[in-house]
């Protein structure tokens, strides 16, 4: 075979090739991952946070009583859809700041996420999660909530959506009690979303705006606190 500069053609069609190759995911592929099963729950805990053994275990420890803790409060059917919602862990994600639900496989391969976490929770950041779960207790089933409604309920949902646009024009949602004493405007009004999730908080726990819990919602909000009891399949006061 002919040589050229040194190089036989052989040998730059390699360094050709691996010029125009793609180039590698900029994000932790999944098998970094440990998979756990926990509460009925299929968990990946990244590398990262395996190597901090404190920070792990404590982190893995609140995800497990808040796990927990939906088990005991969620109708069976409605329970299996949330089981099968998968909880992804990191020690520091630069891109969230705690929790999420991810939507889109297309939206985390643009922004050099793990198109595998679509469809799934995630804690982002192990350290704020110890932290923001004294004030947010319910705060895993608030993303679990996000992941039924888009792939349970489906996003755009009537009766939801008209519950909200209802929640907004009443105003009452504006000034309410925020846990710190504070009086703020309800995160509830970014949209029908989050006025879901945030209704399911405290519809089965305590959320951490007025209404905090069951009873102050269906005084406060009796559309949805109605709604919600049928949209989870609840048939009396507990499952």
């Amino acid at each position: 075979m002919r040589l050229v500069s040194g190089l036989s053609l052989q040998a730059i069609w390699v360094v050709c090739a691996a010029a125009g190759a793609a180039e590698p995911p900029r994000y932790d592929p999944t098998d970094w991952y440990e998979v756990r099963q926990i509460e009925g729950w299929t968990v990946r805990v990244n590398r990262e946070l395996l190597a901090q053994p404190a920070l792990c275990a404590q982190t893995l420890r609140v995800l497990e009583h808040q796990l927990f803790q939906i088990r005991r409060v969620v109708p069976s059917n409605a329970l299996v859809r949330l089981q099968a919602i998968p909880v992804w862990v990191e020690r520091a994600h630069p891109r969230h700041r705690c929790m999420c639900y991810h939507p889109s496989a297309q939206w985390l391969r643009e922004h050099d996420m793990n198109p595998e976490k679509a469809g799934g929770i995630e804690i982002a950041n192990a350290t704020n999660f110890l932290a923001w779960t004294h004030q947010q207790p319910w705060m895993v089933l608030h993303e679990l909530a996000h992941g039924y409604h888009h792939q349970v309920l489906g996003h755009g949902h009537a009766e939801l959506r008209a519950a909200y646009k209802q929640a907004v024009a009443s105003g009452t949602y504006e000034k309410v009690l925020h846990w710190d004493g504070r009086q703020v405007r309800h995160y509830a009004l970014n949209n029908d979303e989050e006025y879901f999730a945030e209704g399911t908080e405290a519809y089965f726990g305590v959320n951490d705006y007025y209404p905090f819990v069951r009873a102050e919602l269906r005084q406060h909000d009796p559309t949805l606190f109605e709604l919600l009891g049928r949209l989870w399949g609840v048939t009396s006061g507990r499952p």
